[in-house]
């Protein structure tokens, strides 16, 4: 019995002191196990962290050149690359939305140079105008052809612009599809939608007490119907045109036209101005002679800086604006610096720029005799310089009204209606009802509306055109 109770293995307090010997062992390997988890983990995390904020200073560094403070917090940078991002996205759609077929224009002209010069290929602008003569729609090019901003004329009636030998003409080749609506005159007037006609149209005056210069323009459009045209109940002509003489249906007769001057223009104001930041530095002789150019300058004024060196400020200056530079200039030879008035300044493609202009005189460091004279050179626009002349006469410059949404519906809608969608529509048709949309969304853009415009069905299923501050949107 004392041999088998040898043969009977350890004692249990041995055996107890073995497991928990063993429990501790393991209790140390999983610490450890958890310790190298840990500190793996630790380290990738570390490591994510470094390159997100070598991502996040990177776009900080980008965001600081497009004008954006220095310090941002991540929030505010990853919310000002998302807003940059979405803006890109749909000027992309919108590119791809209304980009212009391939055999219409070159392939080495964007968009938007290829309507600018269509624009100027056709040297006139697009009107809207309902049957008694009221002004629903027109182009920014007016401003450079009849020196009209489009806020002077929208909202207005378009007899109000001619001289009254021409009223009652005008008025009665408009009012003569006044009152068709029912089927007998609609298939009339698809008939006898055309319409051309001449007449004088008044330029803009920067003093209104001046009397008006006419110019002789020709109207070249088409009456179509439409429902709910805006009308307008200060348009000038109330005691002058019977109420009962303008249309008070629901559906009325719109003609859309566009006008061209007879004896085209060569020199042309560049009246709208896209970024009013523009600006660049020259230096002058005492003469006036250019002897420096800045790079700046060829983008706004077309010329090299070679091509100017030498010659006189005087030679590009419009001939109604010397007298007012003289007397600037005048007063900075008095007062060693100043600031010029307004003038317009020709550029190399035969068109007038209006610039402001600050300048030094520069003195030698040791004889302290005037050695030349440093300008800086500022774009400023047709609106600035009518309201600022206009205060100077003691004139209140109005602020221009706002365009209705429904009038951008209107000219939209009757110039697809304009121009049906068949087989014998004319290429220059279809360049035509284009080239009518992208101003009005370019207008409508610059003017920071936001709107809907819809189009009729058979034209396009639907068509959805969203303007705003941050840039055009559009879906199809």
């Amino acid at each position: 019995m004392d041999n088998l109770s040898d043969f009977g293995g350890p004692c249990p307090s041995t055996r107890r002191e073995w497991d928990t010997n063993s429990c501790v062992e393991d209790l140390i390997d999983e610490d450890e196990k958890d310790r190298a988890k840990r500190a793996s983990r630790n380290k990738s995390e570390k490591k994510r962290r470094d390159q997100f904020n070598v991502l996040i200073k990177e776009l900080c560094t980008m965001l600081q050149g497009q004008g954006h403070p220095r310090k941002m917090d991540k929030s505010t940078i990853l919310q000002r690359t998302i807003d940059f991002l979405q803006k890109q996205k749909d000027i992309t759609a919108q590119n791809e939305t209304c980009d212009v077929r391939q055999d219409w224009k070159p392939s080495f002209l964007s968009n938007e140079e290829f309507t600018q010069l269509m624009l100027e290929a056709l040297d006139g602008f697009l009107v809207a105008l309902t049957t008694d003569g009221n002004i629903i729609y027109v182009s920014d090019s007016v401003s450079s052809l009849t020196g009209h901003l489009p806020s002077d004329m929208v909202d207005q009636n378009i007899l109000n612009f001619l001289p009254e030998r021409e009223h009652g003409e005008v008025y009665k080749l408009l009012s003569s599809h006044m009152l068709m609506t029912d089927p007998i005159a609609a298939d009339f007037l698809d008939s006898e939608a055309h319409i051309e006609f001449c007449c004088h149209l008044a330029r803009g005056n920067i003093n209104p007490k001046e009397p008006p210069v006419y110019e002789y323009v020709k109207f070249v459009g088409d009456f179509k119907f439409h429902n709910n045209v805006p009308t307008s109940s200060c348009n000038g002509l109330e005691l002058t045109l019977p109420r009962s003489l303008q249309s008070t249906l629901e559906e009325q007769v719109c003609l859309i036209a566009t006008v061209r001057l007879v004896t085209p223009q060569f020199l042309k104001d560049l009246c709208n101005v896209e970024d009013h930041c523009d600006e660049f530095t020259s230096r002058h002789s005492l003469e006036w002679k250019f002897l420096f150019l800045d790079h700046r300058a060829s983008p706004i004024i077309g010329y090299l800086p070679f091509e100017v060196l030498g010659t006189s400020g005087y030679d590009y200056y419009h001939v109604d604006d010397l007298e007012l530079i003289a007397q600037c200039h005048k007063q900075l030879m008095q007062f060693g610096k100043g600031k010029s008035c307004y003038y317009r300044f020709l550029t190399k493609g035969q068109q007038w720029i209006w610039l402001q202009t600050h300048y030094y005189i520069t003195y030698h460091q040791w004889n302290s005799k005037p050695e030349f004279i440093v300008c800086t050179h500022t774009v400023v626009s047709y609106a600035e310089v009518r309201a600022e002349r206009r205060r100077a006469f003691g004139l209140e410059e109005l602020s221009p009204p706002e365009i209705a949404p429904s009038s951008v519906k209107v000219v939209v809608y009757m110039l697809y209606a304009m121009f049906p969608s068949s087989a014998f529509m004319s290429t220059f048709h279809l360049q035509l009802s284009f080239l009518a949309i992208v101003v009005i969304a370019n207008s409508l853009n610059s003017r920071s509306i936001c709107t809907e415009i819809l189009f009729p069905d058979g034209c396009r299923n639907f068509c959805y055109l969203n303007l705003s501050q941050r840039g055009r949107k559009s879906y199809i």
